[in-house]
C-alpha cells in the first residue's frame, strides 16, 4: 500500500466519512468487549485513539511490532495477553457491507469449538487461495468446500497457547491449524453475508472506495467552476482550483488539484497535482 501507509497506517485509510477501523470496531460494538487489544507496526497511538472513538470505556493494549509478524507469530507473541477468555481476531484491512458479530460469536460457543472463523463467497479480484471446509463447516481438515476467509476469527486459548508453543510464523492456516487438530481441538466455520472488501491494493482501494458513492468531506474547498463526474471521494482539506475537473477518482486529506484534471486517479495524503 505504499506510498499510502507511509503517512499512516492502513487501517486508517478512509471509507466515507468513516475509517476502515472505525468501521469495523462500531461493527463490533454490539459485542461490548471487556478487553481491546490493538496490533500495529507504525502509529500505535493514532490507531489506539480510533478505538477510543468507539470505545470510550475500555482503554486499549498497545502491541507494538516493530515490522509485521503475520496473523500466527503475532499470536504466539501475545499469547499472555490471551491466556483466557474468548478472543475475536480482527483484520483491519477490508471492508465489510454487513457483519451479524453476536451471530458469529454464539455460533462458535454453539460448537464448542476452539476456532471459528467468518467465511464467505470468493470475491471476484484479487488473488487469494480459498479455505477448504469439511461436510461439519470444519477447517484445515482436507475439506473440498472452497469459501474466502473474511479475516475474521474467534479463539479460544488453546490456540494462541499452541502457538506460542511451536512458535508458529508460517500461514494461519497451515502448521497452526493442524497442531490444534491433533490435540484434539476443534475448527468451525460461520457464513457471512453481504460484499467484503479488500483495502490492501491502491487499485482496489480508489473503486472500493468509490463503491459508497461520492462523498466530499464538509471540511475540503472547491473553487467555483470545479467539474465533478461519475463518482469521487474528496477528502478533509481538499482544496480544488477553479477549473479542474475530478472524474471517478479519489483524493485523500490534504491534497490539492491546481489545475487540469483527474481521470481515475488517487492522489496520496498531502500531494499536489499541478
Amino acid at each position: 500500500m505504499e506510498p499510502l501507509s507511509l503517512v499512516r497506517p492502513k487501517a486508517l485509510l478512509p471509507f466515507g466519512d468513516n475509517t476502515v477501523l472505525g468501521r469495523l470496531a462500531g461493527q463490533l460494538a454490539e459485542l461490548h468487549p471487556q478487553k481491546i487489544a490493538i496490533n500495529a507496526s507504525r502509529c500505535p497511538e493514532l490507531l489506539a485513539e480510533a478505538l477510543r472513538r468507539v470505545f470510550p470505556d475500555r482503554e486499549p493494549t498497545l502491541c507494538f511490532e516493530e515490522r509485521p509478524l503475520g496473523a500466527s507469530a503475532t499470536l504466539a507473541r501475545n499469547a499472555h495477553l490471551m491466556s483466557n477468555g474468548t478472543w475475536m481476531i480482527v483484520n483491519t484491512d477490508m471492508v465489510m457491507d454487513e457483519f451479524d458479530a453476536s451471530g458469529l460469536l454464539e455460533a462458535h460457543r454453539s460448537a464448542g469449538a476452539d476456532w471459528t472463523v467468518l467465511v464467505g463467497r470468493m470475491p471476484n479480484s484479487g488473488d487469494y487461495a480459498p479455505l477448504s471446509l469439511d461436510e461439519n463447516g470444519g477447517f484445515g481438515t482436507g475439506g473440498s468446500i472452497p469459501l474466502h476467509y473474511w479475516g475474521i476469527s474467534v479463539i479460544e486459548p488453546k490456540v494462541s497457547s499452541v502457538s506460542a508453543r511451536i512458535q508458529c510464523c508460517g500461514g494461519l492456516f497451515s502448521e497452526l491449524t493442524r497442531e490444534i487438530l491433533e490435540q484434539g481441538g476443534k475448527t468451525s466455520s460461520f457464513m457471512g453475508s453481504g460484499d467484503w472488501l479488500d483495502m490492501g491494493d491502491i487499485g482496489m482501494l480508489r473503486s472500493n472506495i468509490l463503491r459508497g458513492e461520492s462523498y466530499i468531506h464538509p471540511g475540503a474547498c472547491l473553487a467555483a467552476g470545479v467539474r465533478l463526474e461519475g463518482r469521487n471521494y474528496i477528502g478533509r482539506g481538499c482544496i480544488l482550483a477553479g477549473g479542474t475537473s475530478v472524474t471517478d477518482s479519489v483524493m485523500l486529506q490534504g491534497s490539492s488539484l491546481e489545475s487540469g484534471e483527474l481521470i481515475e486517479s488517487l492522489v496520496p495524503w498531502f500531494c499536489t497535482r499541478r
